[in-house]
């Protein structure tokens, strides 16, 4: 899925924004399980270990919000110079803390507007990681603070060492400054202990807290690495114990290779290998937590539902009394879209009526079929889910125009002989698989501002190809040439197609009257049921329809009109639930804006 599926984000007081960490995305990830408590594990026996050396450690705990912590270390002439960059720029706190993970609390999941809104139509939402340029971004950032890592515990190998490193020794005599301020970090490690009994603080209940004190006691490990002498294959071997006991069942083989993986570095002396462990332990905590979270999400999600309107009406009151909230422009956008509906109904007689659910689908309508129009503020927390199906439209009038031209060039190389209508049912698979390379060619390309109508534009060139192709086939088959010219008639033909719809947008216009048509029957039925009743029946014929697919599905799934009118309908009604009486009707309601209230 794009995000094919995009998770997002709950740091702001106001809770109106995406969250940093992590997105939402759409998958089943079953039920989480939690299992029966076990004994508790035996106590590690004492081995030496190579851990970073300080020459003089503090036992104070790091502050936070940004102070380094205790007295730098030397680096020794002989450290790589990435190893020092990483040393000096990397992050101080490892890529999973407590506060990073703090979005995914309970509290804050259930106060967040941008899921509270989403778990109405996406009905597997859950988190994961986030990805995309943020994800990136977060991934650089932990390299570099693993890679910092490394460094420190070679640096602990080398001061512990019994012997003389000769590379430092030359540099020494050479004339090399070693003691200068560049030359000297401030450890990471403490803070990494800190953080991590953190968050098994926060992961692992009550029953087994006195273990994680007993265990992981900040000031004495710290001491203990500045000699070198922490028991790591025990500690890891405890931990696997521990967390296997509260994680859920499908994640305890990756807690037992994060425990071969830290015995391995230790037996081996590998400074990469001890750190992936580490790497892996963390890894699995933000699992566990996801898991939690997301266990949180499917129990609490009826009551979320059941409950979105009225929640979604006490967070924008408090925005709209704060004036955080401008009310005039998206009433004036409701007022226009009750007289276009009014001038629709004088133009022909697909609508019986104006109501204020009919005047908000023929303005869901419009904003989807016209890539210009700027979405009102009351739906900005709809935007990806109109946006998707803006794109989709689009998607579905520019392959119908590749098929129409294939059509045309067929009849243009065939003739008389043969009509383009009847090749279809032969062509049927032929026409499946130039419908997805077409997506193929066209996913994932668009720029930034760029416009879907735009982007089929751009590759009228290699569409033309694949339609030729598939031509060429037919004209194969009936004993006719297939010109040299062709492939450049085929492109001209379909920019021309492709103008006149971006600047005329005629199917655009009929495609939007079948789908307001077909979104005002779903929304009648709609808008006679509870919020959850909808969400259920949505939730099924989403299942009926997945199921019913393909197995080979192009690029971008093409979704019927029926699929969108349905959106459309569920997106209005719980819409005009929220929105009604705080924005759009006035006081004395349908005779301030020309609406009959059903």
């Amino acid at each position: 899925m794009k995000q094919n599926a995009h998770v997002q984000r709950f740091t702001h007081a106001d809770n109106s924004q995406d969250a940093t960490l992590y997105s939402r995305r759409q998958y089943n990830t079953g039920t989480r399980k939690f299992p029966e408590e076990q004994s508790e594990p035996p106590q590690p026996n004492e081995v030496r270990c190579l851990q970073p050396s300080t020459a003089d450690v503090s036992n104070k705990e790091i502050a936070r919000g940004g102070n380094e912590p205790g007295n730098r270390i030397i680096i020794p002439p002989c450290i790589s110079k990435a190893d020092v960059q990483a040393l000096l720029n990397a992050p101080y706190q490892p890529p999973v803390t407590k506060a990073s993970l703090r979005e995914l609390d309970l509290t804050l999941i259930q106060s967040n507007i941008n899921l509270r809104v989403d778990l109405n139509y996406d009905h597997d939402l859950h988190f994961t990681p986030v990805s995309g340029l943020k994800g990136e971004k977060k991934k650089l950032k932990a390299v570099l603070y693993w890679q910092s890592l490394v460094a420190e515990f070679r640096i602990t190998q080398h001061y512990n060492s019994l012997q003389t490193c000769s590379e430092c020794k030359a540099i020494s005599k050479s004339g090399g400054d070693v003691s200068t301020v560049e030359s000297k970090f401030y450890p990471r490690l403490p803070d990494l202990f800190l953080n991590l009994k953190e968050l098994l603080t926060i992961l692992v209940p009550d029953r087994d807290q006195d273990q994680i004190s007993e265990y992981l006691d900040i000031p004495l490990l710290t001491q203990m690495a500045t000699y070198g002498v922490i028991n790591v294959v025990g500690l890891g071997k405890w931990l696997c114990e521990l967390l296997t006991t509260h994680c859920a069942p499908m994640r305890d083989i990756y807690a037992q290779e994060m425990a071969e993986k830290i015995r391995e570095g230790f037996e081996q002396g590998s400074m990469e290998a001890l750190v992936d462990g580490i790497k892996k332990l963390f890894d699995f905590l933000e699992a566990m937590k996801l898991d939690v979270a997301n266990h949180q999400i499917r129990s609490f999600r009826y009551h979320l539902i059941e409950d979105t309107v009225a929640f979604q009406k006490d967070h924008f009151r408090v925005r709209i009394r704060n004036k955080r909230f401008n009310v005039k422009e998206p009433r004036k956008w409701f007022l226009k879209n009750v007289n276009g509906h009014h001038q629709s109904c004088k133009n022909g007689d697909e609508f019986a009526r104006t109501t204020p659910l009919h005047a908000m689908l023929h303005g869901l309508v419009d904003l989807c079929v016209n890539a210009d129009s700027n979405f009102p503020e009351t739906l900005k927390h709809d935007v990806p889910r109109l946006g998707a199906m803006r794109d989709q439209i689009q998607d579905i009038i520019h392959i119908n125009i590749c098929l129409l031209v294939f059509d045309e060039q067929i009849k243009r190389l065939v003739g008389s002989r043969f009509n383009p209508s009847d090749l279809h049912p032969i062509l049927g698979t032929r026409i499946k698989d130039l419908q997805s390379r077409i997506l193929d060619l066209t996913d994932g390309h668009m720029n930034p501002n760029e416009t879907m109508a735009q982007m089929w534009s751009q590759h009228c060139g290699a569409i033309a190809l694949e339609l030729t192709n598939a031509a060429f086939s037919v004209c194969k088959r009936v004993g006719c040439f297939l010109p040299d010219s062709e492939i450049e008639t085929t492109a001209r033909n379909l920019q021309m197609q492709f103008d006149d719809e971006r600047l005329n947008g005629c199917r655009a216009q009929e495609f939007a009257t079948v789908l307001e048509g077909a979104a005002q029957a779903h929304a009648h039925v709609f808008d006679n049921m509870t919020t959850l009743n909808i969400s259920e029946i949505q939730k099924r014929h989403h299942n009926i329809r997945q199921g019913s697919q393909h197995e080979f599905q192009q690029w971008r799934q093409m979704p019927t009109e029926d699929d969108m009118a349905r959106k459309l309908a569920h997106i209005a009604v719980i819409h005009m639930r929220v929105w009604a009486d705080m924005v759009y009707l006035t006081a004395d309601g349908e005779q301030d804006v020309g609406v009959e209230v059903e």
